[in-house]
């Protein structure tokens, strides 16, 4: 079957199941403590597990798929991701319980890239970047219901649940195996080689480090804005969650609008708009209001964050369509090393100088991001010239 239509349901399927293992261990966390009678500190050293794993996948993709095919790759992740729902469905061993957070990391590093890749492989000039933003709405819809379906159930049907995603999972692994990829670009066999030209190129390395900020950004409001809501605004814990859900509301909102409404927008005026509602949001965010006003402040910082990986991979897509795999890979690298380092580094700004510091990191976020996008403006303009 030659249609794209296969592939694309496929990728979006696996990105949707994505989405729910980077929120399924924090959503089962009080469950897994009472099965293996963690305390808090080992239960928290579980998610240091999950970001090891995403980084040794957002390396390895790239290389492969360039030189093998996305075939073996997407299916594998998949079966990775299907291992590790359950073995924290079934396993009662510790070890065995960190073996399957870390095969959600790599299968979840291994699909985010390749699907990302996949997606700009089959589409073609505009497309790139409306296709990823779907394919980021689907991610985002994955990480949205999986703490909602389990709010509504009762604990004891919390494994039927994973078994289901599980099954999926391993359905995919299998529809990844027997589909056709009708790929619009003829990829290189050997791409390793080609790493220094990814380095000389100011525009691919500016977008780089805005991704290392997008990603760490990303992090923080996942996982410091509970804490900052019930800290420094004073609600409780689930108005707290439910401020974190909005968020990721406001992220699929607009991932539905820059695939839509928005799509003959110019990508760089998406970016424009991503920082302005950065700026809207952490005003309301900081703001001596009601709750309600806080959770607009939230709304709008996730709008804020969704145009970002979709627009940049699709620039990176197009200066780098025969080896998009490696060039994908190298930039998911530079971005989890920024997640990792700039949540590490807000954990201890916290512990010493308390959840007040939170907005501090956000605006410094903005600031950063603000001025690598005039670089990457800069580096875009000199190409244009270079090219006429």
């Amino acid at each position: 079957m030659k249609t794209k239509t296969i592939p694309f349901i496929a990728n979006f399927t696996g990105i949707f199941l994505f989405g729910i293992s980077m929120v399924i261990i924090g959503s089962l966390l009080p469950m897994l403590k009472t099965r293996f009678g963690m305390t808090d500190i080992a239960a928290g050293s579980l998610f240091s597990i999950l970001p090891i794993g995403l980084l040794v996948g957002s390396v390895l993709f790239g290389p492969v798929v360039d030189k093998f095919g996305y075939r073996w790759v997407l299916s594998t992740a998949s079966l990775l991701l299907a291992l590790g729902f359950f073995g924290i469905a079934h396993l009662h061993s510790i070890h065995w319980l960190r073996g399957s957070i870390f095969f959600f990391g790599l299968g979840g590093g291994i699909i985010n890239g390749s699907t990302s890749a996949l997606v700009s492989d089959l589409s073609e000039g505009k497309n790139k970047i409306i296709n990823l933003n779907w394919l980021g709405m689907f991610y985002g819809i994955g990480a949205f219901s999986m703490p909602m379906i389990l709010s509504r159930i009762n604990e004891m049907h919390y494994v039927t649940v994973i078994d289901v995603v599980s099954s999926i999972s391993l359905l995919i692994a299998v529809v990844f195996l027997l589909i056709d990829y009708p790929l619009t670009v003829q990829k290189e066999k050997i791409s390793i080689a080609l790493i220094p030209v990814f380095v000389r190129n100011k525009l691919f390395m500016a977008i780089c480090f805005y991704l290392f900020f997008q990603s760490a950004f990303e992090a923080i409001i996942n996982n410091w804005s509970v804490s900052f809501f019930i800290d420094r605004l004073g609600v409780p814990q689930s108005r707290a969650l439910v401020a974190l859900s909005v968020s990721i509301s406001g992220l699929i909102c607009m991932r539905i609008l820059t695939g839509s409404v928005l799509k003959n927008w110019y990508h760089f005026r998406l970016v424009r708009l991503s920082l302005l509602l950065f700026s809207s949001g952490l005003i309301c965010l900081v703001m001596p209001a009601s709750y309600y006003v806080h959770l607009l402040g939230m709304f709008l910082i996730g709008g804020g964050l969704a145009p970002g990986f979709p627009v940049m991979l699709g620039v990176i897509g197009e200066i780098f369509k025969e080896v998009s795999g490696t060039a994908f890979s190298f930039a998911m690298l530079i971005a989890l090393t920024g997640n990792i380092i700039i949540n590490y580094l807000t954990g201890i700004l916290t512990e010493n100088f308390g959840m007040s510091i939170y907005p501090y990191v956000i605006l410094t976020e903005i600031v950063m991001m603000l001025f690598i996008f005039l670089l990457i403006r800069k580096a875009d303009k000199r190409t244009k010239l270079n090219l006429t």
